[in-house]
């Protein structure tokens, strides 16, 4: 129960965005032909939107949850600060204060392994939400 106020304020975070792109990406995904193809065959409605215009769009926006890992460490600065939690946000901004060079460095570098992760991760989930996507 603890953890829910935080996980709304970094869901928060990047939640009009997403749902921003999301719709841009669904409203190029249904004026393509394969989802008029798809409806004139009959299928229902909901077949057309979740079968086949779902997961077309959603491949932006994998990539761009896996580039923002970034902007989310940040968050994690501000909501460790405003909710009294000790964390790598609270550690790195501590640092920073101090200047503690080898803190700073380690922050970092766990960071930047994240963002990494994050992308190389975006990268294996893109191959199953669409069967087109190969990897080699």
């Amino acid at each position: 129960m603890h953890m829910v106020l935080p996980s709304l304020t970094l869901g928060f975070l990047g939640a009009g965005w997403y749902s921003r792109m999301m719709r841009s990406s669904m409203i190029d995904v249904l004026r393509q032909d394969f989802i008029r193809t798809a409806r004139a065959k009959g299928l229902k409605r909901w077949q057309v939107l979740f079968g086949h215009a779902l997961p077309n769009a959603l491949l932006p926006i994998i990539a761009m949850i896996g580039i923002d890992i970034g902007l989310f460490m940040s968050g994690i600065v501000v909501v460790e600060s405003v909710f009294g939690w000790p964390g790598i946000g609270q550690l790195a901004w501590q640092a920073i204060q101090r200047v503690d060079i080898p803190i700073i460095m380690g922050v970092t570098l766990v960071s930047a392994f994240a963002i990494v992760v994050g992308n190389f991760l975006a990268d294996l989930i893109a191959p199953l939400i669409d069967p087109r996507i190969k990897l080699r």
